[in-house]
Order: structure tokens, then sequence, then C-alpha cells
């Protein structure tokens, strides 16, 4: 018998020649062989023979049992740069070096790709070694990308956020920036988030939307969703339904190519020029689409709301940046109790 099974090469005798029992034999054999359990050894380097774009396949997988389809769908879309790039190319798991590994850090940075971001495609690159059992290669030369502090956001005003919204809606085609805005301010998702929404994602009747691409699965979660943005939804959604785009599968922002032509089935490349059209428009400089979700985390924090339930309206929040939070939420407490504070009675009015 000479076969492949789960990635194994197996050539050996059936104890037979007779070519009419062969067939059945070598049947019979290949089924033993797809129930046995996998020699760690051999699965080690099978997996160590792969590229990252196979080895992640085979992983999730093996994994599949244990892990949700949450998580095996953030470990493709980590892989994906991966793969993608120069730095590793169609290259094997077991000839990655620790100076490939720098390159690759090197060349997202050059990207403008955040230190966090990094991180996180290499903790899944370091998961694929670790299963393959070379990790031990990497662990004295590995070095994450520093955290660099963020840029501070900006939280509008109510009256710049009301100035925003009044002129996004004036023009038609400005209608998706309008309505990825609003669940940017008023529901506090991530561009990355609003990219990935399909119309199935949305719960109607209790009004939910469920938020299952982010940036790691700490940001998955089902906000509720204000009459605001529920509203605007509805609107887009009936607009959707008129051009054939409103399936369950299909995406709520979805691709436009040449004259406006829409692909549901793809989602929106980018709507930075509608952006960038509006904040002329509205007079505001400076102002970047993710300010919408740091005005809504600090309208949160101005509200008094406790850190679990700030995250488990917009996910997963820096610890760092929850610290500035906390502060704008106390801010505005002490604000609270010096206006409770008893006003004294002047001698004139203790007198009359």
């Amino acid at each position: 018998m000479d076969a492949v099974v789960n990635g194994h090469r197996y050539r050996e005798p059936l104890g037979t020649t007779d070519s009419r029992k062969a067939p059945t034999l070598e049947r019979e054999r290949i089924a033993q062989l797809k129930d046995k359990a996998p020699d760690p050894t051999s699965r080690s380097k099978a997996i160590a023979s792969m590229s990252i774009a196979d080895a992640v396949k085979a992983y999730i997988t093996e994994r599949s049992a244990q892990v949700s389809p949450r998580m095996a769908e953030y470990w493709r879309d980590q892989c994906k740069p991966l793969s993608n790039s120069k730095a590793f190319g169609d290259v094997k798991l077991s000839k990655i070096t620790s100076a490939m590994i720098g390159a690759y850090q090197s060349e997202r940075l050059a990207q403008g790709r955040a230190p966090k971001t990094i991180n996180g495609e290499i903790s899944v690159l370091r998961q694929l070694l670790k299963h393959a059992r070379i990790w031990y290669r990497f662990q004295e030369d590995y070095k994450p990308v520093p955290n660099t502090k963020p840029p501070t956001g900006r939280a509008l005003t109510t009256e710049e956020a009301t100035r925003l919204f009044e002129v996004a809606k004036t023009r038609p085609d400005w209608t998706y920036a309008y309505v990825a805005a609003t669940l940017s301010f008023y529901c506090g998702m991530r561009a990355c988030e609003i990219r990935g929404l399909l119309w199935k994602d949305v719960d109607w009747n209790n009004r939910l939307i469920s938020i299952r691409r982010s940036k790691t699965p700490a940001g998955w979660r089902t906000p509720s969703l204000n009459t605001t943005c529920h509203d605007a939804l509805r609107k887009l959604f009936e607009e959707a339904s008129l051009l054939g785009a409103a399936e369950p599968e299909h995406y709520i922002f979805p691709w436009h190519g040449r004259e406006q032509r829409i692909n549901p089935t793809k989602p929106i490349s980018s709507r930075r020029t509608a952006w960038r059209s509006i904040l002329k428009a509205a007079g505001l400089k400076g102002v970047r689409f993710h300010d919408g979700r740091h005005t809504a985390i600090t309208t949160l924090a101005e509200k008094g709301l406790p850190d679990w339930v700030i995250q488990a309206q917009v996910g997963h929040v820096d610890p760092q940046m929850m610290k500035t939070y906390s502060h704008i939420r106390r801010k505005a407490l002490n604000e609270a109790a010096a206006a409770l504070e008893p006003s004294p009675i002047s001698e004139s009015e203790d007198e009359s």
C-alpha cells in the first residue's frame, strides 16, 4: 500500500498477494489510519514543513473541536498579512528566522500598522511555531514592538457633532458615511467593525447588533442600538432593498465601483473621500473617524457608567485609555457633587 492519510505518507505491505483482496484491505487500513490519534512528533514535523497559510489551515482543523468558529476566523484574519508579507512569502515554518520576524515587524510599521496590531499577528505565528515545537529558537531573540502611547482622541462637543451630522445628511452620496458615523458616535463602533457588518447581524426586534469582526476577540459583542442608530440602519436597509442589496449575507456597507455600481457580497474599500468632504463642509479640522468612538466612550464616562457597562457596549478599551475615561467620569461626578452642595443662607435672608 502507498497512500497519504492526514498529511502523512504510508508505504507498507497488506499481507496478501491476492489482487482481489488487496483493495478491500487497503480501504480498511486507510480507515484505521484516519481514526488513529496523530503522533505528536510526526504532527509537529508535518506542521513545520508547511507554509504559514497551510499551517494555519491545519491548525484550525485540528483545534476545531476546542475553539469557536469566531476564534478560527480570527486566526485566519491575523495570518493573512503574515502569509502575504514579503518577509515570509511561502517559506516553511521550519525555515523562519528571527531576522524574518524582525523584517516583518519593520514592514508592517512602514505600512502604518499599530504596534498592538503587529504584536497580535505575531502572536498567532507564535502559536503555530509552538505547535510545530520550534518556538524555542526565537524565545531569546524575539521582542514585541513597543506599544507607543496612542494619540489622544478628541471628543467632539455637542455643537460640533450636531453640525457634523446636519451637514452629512444633505447629500445622497454621503449616506453611507453618515450611517457609519452614526454607528461610531452613537454606538461606539470601530471602523473595522462597521466595515464587516452584514444585514444578518442586525436584530431589528430586540434592537441589537452583533459585532463579530473586530481588532481582537475581546471586541466581539452584541451592543444595544439606540433610536438614532436603529432608525439610520432601517432607512439604509429600505434603500438597500430597492437595489437588491439587503440579503442576510450582504454587507451593510457594500463595495462601490465606478459609476456607483454596488457589489453587496464585498465590503466597502474606503469612505475617506466622503468623510473628508463632510468635515470640510462642516468646517471641522483634524477630526478622525475614530474620534466618533472616543466621543461615545467619553459621553458614557461622563454619565458615570461603570467600566464593565462601557466595555459591554463599545468593546475592549485599552487599560491606559480606560484610566483617562475614569478620570473624566470622576470629574463629572465631582461636579455633580458640587452642584448638590447646599447654598449657605445669608444674614439678610436669615433676618427676614
